[in-house]
Order: C-alpha cells, then structure tokens, then sequence
C-alpha cells in the first residue's frame, strides 16, 4: 500500500478590503481537497492582509495555487505561494507572551525585539496597535507578542533587561509564562 505525501505552502495575499475575500480563499483550499491548517488574517489601513498554510497532497496543492490565481485575479490581490519545509525539531524553548504599552514613539518594536535577538529568543507571533487615549486624544501604542525562550536562557536576567528597557523608553512591559 503507498502512502500518500503530504505537503505544505503558505499563502499569502494582500489587497483592498473587501466582503468575501476568506470565503473565497478558504473555498479554493476546501473545493481543492486542501487543507487550512493555520492561519493569520487582518486589516491593516484598509487593506486586508491574509498568510495561511495549506496542507495536502502535491495535486490539491497545485489545484489551491489555480484557483488562488484565479481568486486573486477577480478580487485584485497580491498573491505569492511559497512550499513549506517540514519543520526542523529546534531547541527546546518555553512560550511567554510579552505586552508593552506606551505613550507612541518610534523604535518601540525594533528595540524590544533587538533585545529579544541579543538573547536569542524568537519572535512567534506580534500583533500591535495604535489608539487615542480617552479625553486627551494622546497616541497610545499597544503591543502583544508571543515569545519562544530557549530554556537554557536565564529568564530573570531577559526580564530584567526588559525593564531596564521599559524605564528608559517609558514602557508598561508584562512578561509572562503563556498560558
């Protein structure tokens, strides 16, 4: 009996915001044979930013990247399909979320995120906003990440470094254990 290759793309696609931009993507995976196995999805300044992977066998996966063209084509998105590589076992790491929230000022994201690489750790997911603080109307940056800490990493030494940072840029920084 042989079995059957499983393989995987991510798909990514970017364009104006409109109604019915994931039903049509998800329907060209689903009428595929495919497989949606992880997505992100967002609008951003009115445009609609999507990155999903797609599971499934060399054909259904060649069908997805047909009908995304065609999706694509009739909804005017960027689109570019890239295959995944099996996943290499890596280090041994611990998930903590990190949030910070500040006054905005630019290099927020750059200097937490130097700070994370000087010690390794890696970003796995960072979502950030910006809003205006009742009353005044003050700018207020937000930001949430999920963080991967290699378990050989002295976490009360990263902490600390993450406070140190957060006093002199005037960041609320909160790191934790991810639940």
């Amino acid at each position: 009996m042989q079995q059957i290759q499983k393989e995987s793309i991510l798909v990514s696609a970017s364009g104006r915001d409109q109604p019915g931009i994931v039903d049509r993507v998800s329907g060209a995976i689903f009428d595929a044979g495919a497989n949606l196995e992880d997505s992100r999805m967002a609008i951003l300044g009115g445009e609609f930013a999507l990155f999903v992977l797609v599971g499934g066998t060399a054909e259904q996966l060649a069908a997805v990247r047909t009908a995304l063209d065609e999706v694509s084509g009739e909804l005017d998105l960027t689109l570019q399909v890239k295959p995944v590589a099996a996943a290499q076992p890596g280090l041994d790491v611990i998930s903590y979320s990190l949030q910070a929230v500040s006054l905005d000022h630019p290099g927020i994201v750059h200097k937490l995120t130097g700070l994370l690489r000087a010690r390794g750790v890696n970003v796995a997911s960072l979502d950030t906003s910006l809003a205006q603080a009742p009353v005044t109307g003050t700018p207020i940056f937000s930001l949430e990440m999920e963080v991967q800490v290699p378990v050989d990493q002295p976490v009360n030494e990263l902490r600390e470094e993450l406070q140190h940072l957060a006093a002199e840029e005037n960041i609320d920084v909160t790191f934790l254990p991810a639940s």
